[in-house]
């Protein structure tokens, strides 16, 4: 299991958190003790334990689709006899029907690579996120490696769990429809927001990061003209706003059932997703390959189906909006 990078002593601990509306509860997380348990029960759960290098196959097939569609796209809008408008609204949809779905795939390899479910070796998964990482524009996959797992480990606790919503997004958003609309068009600013309250100084993966995604970034621009930047840009855009794909960040642990914390999703975007929505059985098992947790959820129903859940992304972000018993602040906090 990866070890969590500290965050003691960040900006996010000096928040106030007493009264930002959150579940506070004394209990301890639930995934430690399930973890135990289910191990002491069922001993084949760690026949699932390891790594899927099948993972490293999909991902090149994606990135290379997804740079195929930047650069056709970049050099055959530029052919249009279109007005300006047009043009843009045709970059719209296509980067949100098609380059979204692809810029997300991506991201959850790095998501896996994290996690060292890919290969044996650290630095390879490491080198498979960076990779992963050169569709997605921005410099994320090193820092989200560095960071990531501090979630797991100290799930729900204020200041330390990296996913937190900030009081401030709590406090000022709440259950409001209009706000938590507004919120989620914006999530891309309010989780890079948060990134710079637990960001410390760059290590060497990092920086490394940074000079890939300079180089990368201006080569795409050569090659795939501002349109074709623009595409991949929006299409990372995309996946953290309003588009089912983003709905992972609510359903993961947002409480849509009083007392239960994290939640899975059950649907078919788990395909195009490393099977990222079965996330309680994530949390329960975080050594386990996405590709094979729909074994452990099968062979464990009884375990996991009781559980709330949900089928579908779209859905969710609608009873999200429009649930006012439910907002930014329906997270537990111990």
């Amino acid at each position: 299991m990866a070890r969590a990078q500290s965050v003691e002593g960040t900006r996010y601990q000096s928040l106030d958190w007493t009264r930002a509306g959150f579940h506070f509860h004394a209990s301890v997380e639930p995934h430690r003790e399930r973890r135990r348990r289910l191990l002491r029960e069922h001993p084949w759960i760690r026949e699932l334990f390891g790594v899927d290098r099948k993972t490293a196959a999909v991902t090149a097939a994606v990135w290379v689709l997804q740079l195929a569609c930047a650069h056709a796209f970049g050099r055959g809008i530029a052919t249009l006899h279109t007005g300006l408008a047009a043009k843009i609204l045709i970059l719209l949809v296509v980067a949100y029907l098609l380059g979204t779905f692809l810029a997300h795939w991506l991201a959850m390899t790095v998501h896996e690579t994290s996690h060292h479910l890919v290969f044996e070796t650290r630095w390879l998964n490491k080198a498979l996120a960076l990779f992963a990482n050169v569709p997605l524009v921005f410099p994320m996959a090193m820092a989200f490696h560095r960071y990531h797992v501090a979630h797991h480990v100290h799930l729900g606790k204020p200041g330390l769990d990296t996913d937190l919503p900030t009081p401030g997004e709590a406090r000022h958003i709440g259950a409001s429809r209009l706000k938590k609309l507004t919120w989620l068009s914006a999530l891309m600013a309010f989780y890079t927001y948060r990134g710079l309250l637990f960001s410390e100084r760059p290590n060497r993966w990092e920086w490394l990061n940074y000079a890939i995604q300079a180089v990368a970034i201006t080569f795409m621009a050569w090659a795939f003209g501002a349109w074709g930047l623009g595409f991949l840009t929006l299409s990372v855009f995309f996946s953290l706003s309003l588009h089912p794909v983003a709905a992972h960040f609510v359903h993961e642990h947002y409480v849509f059932h009083p007392g239960q914390e994290t939640y899975s999703y059950y649907g078919p975007l788990n395909r195009i997703a490393f099977n990222v929505g079965y996330h309680v059985e994530h949390h329960d098992f975080m050594n386990i390959p996405g590709s094979r947790l729909p074994e452990l959820h099968q062979r464990l129903a009884r375990v996991y189906g009781p559980m709330v859940s949900h089928s579908s992304w779209t859905a969710l972000l609608v009873e999200f909006i429009c649930r006012t018993d439910v907002g930014v602040q329906s997270r537990i906090v111990r």
